[in-house]
């Protein structure tokens, strides 16, 4: 791999993080990351080994948890890596721990026996939510408007990593020189950090083992492509969802005029598209 495609290959791509942090094999890492994000000390940690969770292809990434991890005594802990913007994204947070925390309600007994669920949001931009709060670290839970000390569970945590919001030069936190990590832009930046953290310097190896895989490379850049076209033309999560509301309504026209015995011909011209797009939409769905 050129010096170019080097300067490219942020920890911040949901396909890199994955491999870092998700990859079994990696718990070492995961676990220093977690207990500097958390404040607590971990004992135990397992990965999923589940295959869904690793992306694949470039549009491997919708629906799936980029990172998830078991701690302790059970505790789960889900990761998702954003790098791009998305107007929803506490909404989809809470969708993803959802699903996390109700993932083993069938083999238990009862809802007293669900275990605490974890979500950690690691975005590249900054969120609705944190507007006028400066740090780039919050932590979130359910508690009583009027008794802000009383918790409705200790069940929901949620923490939110804001990389644009990391300034150097303010009060350090623990977790700081992870962050530097996977803020970095480039080579240079990753030179820059001189952590006496031990695992991170194995989380750069990682990085640097992933640079000499090709497979993983063409990955990465296809990536890259997908996230700089979304950018470019403004596309926020929810114009995508207008977008796939208009083509499911289109789809529902085309279905409904099918069913009425009209033409395929006159169909196409109903709808503005090509006789052959009409007859892929029928076969699809009828």
């Amino acid at each position: 791999m050129n010096k170019k495609q080097e300067e490219y290959l942020k920890v911040a791509n949901d396909l890199v993080f994955q491999r870092i942090f998700g990859k079994v094999g990696n718990e070492r890492i995961t676990k220093s990351f977690l207990e500097k994000i958390l404040g607590i000390k971990i004992k135990k940690i397992s990965l999923d080994k589940n295959k869904r969770m690793i992306g694949k292809g470039l549009y491997d990434k919708i629906g799936r948890i980029d990172v998830k991890a078991e701690i302790n005594d059970g505790t789960k802990v889900i990761i998702e890596m954003q790098y791009a913007r998305l107007n929803c994204m506490p909404e989809r947070l809470l969708y993803y721990w959802s699903e996390a925390y109700v993932q083993d309600l069938k083999r238990k007994e009862g809802y007293e026996d669900l275990d605490k669920t974890i979500a950690i949001l690691i975005s590249k931009e900054n969120l609705r939510i944190t507007k006028g709060i400066e740090g780039y670290h919050t932590k979130w839970s359910i508690r009583e408007e009027g008794h802000l000390d009383t918790k409705f569970s200790d069940n929901l945590e949620i923490h939110v990593i804001e990389l644009n919001k990391f300034k150097e030069g303010g009060e350090e936190r623990p977790e700081d020189d992870w962050i530097r990590f996977i803020k970095a832009e480039g080579a240079e930046d990753m030179a820059r950090i001189k952590s006496r953290e031990k695992v991170l310097k194995e989380a750069q190896e990682e990085l640097h083992m992933l640079l000499s895989d090709p497979e993983k490379s063409e990955i990465y850049e296809q990536r890259i492509i997908d996230l700089r076209d979304k950018i470019s033309y403004g596309r926020s999560e929810r114009q995508y969802g207008v977008e796939d509301g208009k083509k499911e309504k289109q789809k529902q026209v085309i279905l409904n005029l099918y069913k009425m015995n009209m033409e395929i011909e006159d169909i196409a011209k109903a709808v503005e598209l090509s006789k052959e797009e009409v007859e892929n939409i029928i076969k699809e769905n009828m």
